[in-house]
């Protein structure tokens, strides 16, 4: 190629730093794409290597906006279920995971719930993989994310993930990105995945088209019969539970229970081989 400070002509001498210009971008773009390509590769070895590390790194690929990482993160969602499905093909059921999702009003005490749910499964010898989303201020777009925080004895057990992710003002409690966040844990070789979702009321639903188990926990003070025949959430749940039903709230948890499983009987089954469980 012709050096640019040998041509005499101006116009040549522009042709030449145009196409010189135009060359090196090339070369960088090209460089790039094999980059990204051999990063891509690193991470799914990683995630199906169960390494952790890799695993935080491509859920927050997926939660990215940015034009590039949304390419990535499709390409990487491709290979990881390919890799899902061949897993899946292996086992008795063609299941590699149980979804359970856990949902609840603010303060009905679902972190504390999945640390004493977490720690039962992981002595069972399950990996147990949480995804906590933590609501976004709609003034500042900040998040706290301080979920993991309730859960010290789950966060130090190595057979146990746990990601806490902002709602980022998504509605219906959930992530836009929790669906491919599930993915991920799955291919990284979890086979329990809880998606603890934010306080919740009646209409934030999108976590039970998500899941194989929707759990509905409800405080002592949680409503009265009518309130449990109310369309909405509790329409939805799979399960209710009566939390935090100790000391003084036993006799409040006693009599919600009650009306709560009478009003469950009114209410239109969902399944032919499931009805609503109340504890």
């Amino acid at each position: 190629m012709m050096r640019v400070k040998y041509c005499f002509s101006p116009l040549l001498r522009q042709y030449c730093a145009t196409h010189k210009l135009v060359t090196v971008r090339m070369i960088s773009m090209q460089s790039a794409v094999w980059q990204d390509d051999r990063t891509l590769n690193k991470l799914i070895d990683g995630i199906v290597s169960h390494k952790r590390a890799c695993l935080s790194e491509a859920i927050t690929l997926v939660e990215s906006v940015h034009p590039e990482k949304i390419s990535k993160a499709k390409k990487l969602l491709s290979r990881i279920l390919y890799w899902n499905s061949q897993q899946a093909d292996q086992t008795r059921f063609g299941v590699t995971s149980f979804r359970i999702g856990l949902s609840g009003p603010p303060g009905s005490g679902k972190s504390t719930f999945i640390e004493s749910m977490g720690k039962y499964l992981t002595n069972q010898g399950h990996k147990v993989a949480v995804l906590a989303v933590d609501p976004s201020s709609s003034t500042s777009g900040g998040s706290l994310l301080g979920d993991k925080t309730r859960m010290p004895e789950l966060s130090c057990d190595m057979n146990a993930y746990i990601r806490p992710s902002p709602s980022s003002g998504t509605l219906g409690g959930v992530t836009r990105s929790t669906n491919e966040a599930i993915v991920l844990c799955e291919g990284a070789g979890y086979d329990i995945v809880l998606v603890e979702t934010v306080g919740v009321g009646q209409s934030e639903t999108a976590v039970a088209g998500m899941v194989d188990l929707f759990c509905l926990l409800i405080p002592p003070a949680g409503g009265d019969e009518l309130q449990g025949i109310k369309k909405g959430i509790v329409e939805l749940a799979d399960m209710v539970v009566v939390n935090k039903s100790d000391s003084d709230l036993i006799p409040a948890a006693r009599r919600i229970q009650t009306q709560y499983m009478s009003a469950l009987k009114l209410l239109r089954r969902r399944s032919k081989v499931w009805s609503p469980k109340f504890y």
